[in-house]
């Protein structure tokens, strides 16, 4: 018997969510490659999603999962803060790329468990091959755009490509640490970590060498719990070599001398106009605005004008360093001036939840743990959830951990002692 044409007006739900799953796959894979892919991926995984058979299945399973509600909480206090804003135009401008984090429950609920693994392999493996083509160009082999030997940030800014490469470095460690595999499969996951650790040291944003610092602590610490004393032992090597690494790079020699030069003249002389400088002056002027507006903020779009009336009037002298600046150069007091003491708990409250889990994988809660302590050490440089790049990383990897929560829902908990595959690792 012939099987019934197919119906043009029907969508098979598993071709849809193979094709969500492969557009993961292809944003993991063009984060550290390709910006205009990496729009793409997302915006078709934005819009498809809706398009699902199971859509109201999924947006049912949302309304019990705390991470997305955090996430959805956040967006919408900041579309919220646009009635008492002193420009809304631009303020929903701002908000407008708060979308991606809509990507968050989106991955978590539509992409499955072998995708989510291939997709992490894939930043992994371009993150990889981003670091050879930022080596070439430190070499003088190579000319990428505006990247050359003292910057070799071959396809972003170099402060967005750190934070990157420091979320692809500590994961390639998860994999070492929880992943399955035999020996062979781990020492090539070393040999990613260890190259990737390499390309920190090679390039200049301190902000990411920073989280990657962070992560690894928080990692191994991790790891360590439950450990034989030789075992911590070994971890506290490999971060001691992984640090050292870093340590006796040039590159990041000479961003520490010049950062500690910046904070001496702005904090003892008060010359503010350097890269430090600049920032410590950014933070008093947004001190006084947090002080004038604690609770709700300006609004999204009304803190810089703000900054701007304070420099005009009670800060002239800090105006010459920091008149220009389109941000705060910080995640935290970005949105302390915005959205106040609401919006920052907003936000912990979207970390928080994706530490907590539960996850029934110690490896999937290690990589929940690296992405968080990557992200909040990193806020401190640059407000990395209004920088394309960097917020699209934070959106699928938090969707990729949190989908082991949804597959945990369904399934019983591992007997004591088992750590089954991490799905995000």
């Amino acid at each position: 018997m012939k099987a019934p044409p197919a119906d043009p007006g029907h969508h098979d739900p598993a071709t849809i969510s193979s094709t969500l799953g492969w557009l993961a796959v292809m944003l993991a894979l063009s984060l550290p490659l390709y910006r205009q892919w990496a729009g793409l991926a997302a915006h078709a995984i934005l819009l498809l999603w809706f398009f699902d058979p199971g859509v109201r299945g999924r947006i049912r399973s949302l309304r019990r999962d705390r991470l997305s509600l955090a996430v959805l909480a956040f967006v919408a206090l900041n579309l919220l803060s646009l009635l008492w804003s002193s420009d809304p135009a631009a303020g929903f401008s701002y908000v407008s790329k708060y979308r991606y984090l809509l990507l968050v429950p989106m991955i978590a609920t539509s992409v499955a468990p072998a995708r989510r693994l291939l997709a992490t392999s894939a930043f992994i493996a371009a993150a990889a091959v981003s670091v050879a083509l930022s080596a070439a160009v430190a070499l003088g082999l190579l000319r990428i755009g505006d990247a050359h030997a003292g910057n070799p940030s071959p396809t972003m800014a170099h402060i967005d490509y750190t934070v990157l490469l420091a979320v692809a470095a500590l994961l390639a460690l998860v994999r070492v640490l929880y992943g399955n595999g035999g020996r062979g499969r781990r020492l090539g996951w070393l040999a990613a970590f260890l190259l990737l650790a390499g390309g920190l040291a090679v390039n200049i944003g301190r902000s990411g060498q920073l989280g990657f610092v962070a992560g690894l602590a928080v990692l191994l610490l991790h790891w360590s719990r439950g450990r034989t004393a030789a075992a911590a032992a070994a971890a506290a090597g490999l971060a001691a070599a992984t640090l050292a690494l870093l340590a006796l790079s040039p590159p990041v020699i000479n961003r520490i001398g010049e950062g500690v030069t910046d904070f001496r003249a702005a904090v003892v002389d008060q010359e503010y106009e350097s890269n430090v400088g600049g920032r410590l002056a950014a933070l008093t002027v947004a001190a006084a605005m947090v002080r004038e507006d604690p609770l709700l903020g300006t609004g999204a779009g009304g803190n810089m004008p703000a900054f701007r009336h304070l420099l005009d009037t009670e800060f002239q002298e800090l105006k010459p360093a920091v008149f220009w600046y389109r941000h705060l150069h910080n995640q935290y007091a970005q949105i302390a001036t915005e959205l106040g003491l609401a919006g920052l708990a907003a936000l912990a409250w979207i970390f928080w939840e994706l530490v907590r889990g539960p996850y029934h994988s110690r490896g999937v809660q290690a990589s929940a743990l690296v992405i968080a302590a990557v992200y909040l050490a990193s806020f401190v440089g640059d407000p990395f959830l209004h920088k394309q790049l960097p917020l699209l990383t934070f959106a699928l990897f938090a969707g990729l951990t949190a989908g082991a929560r949804f597959d945990e829902r369904a399934t019983p908990a591992p007997a004591p002692g088992s750590d089954p595959a991490p799905a995000a690792a």
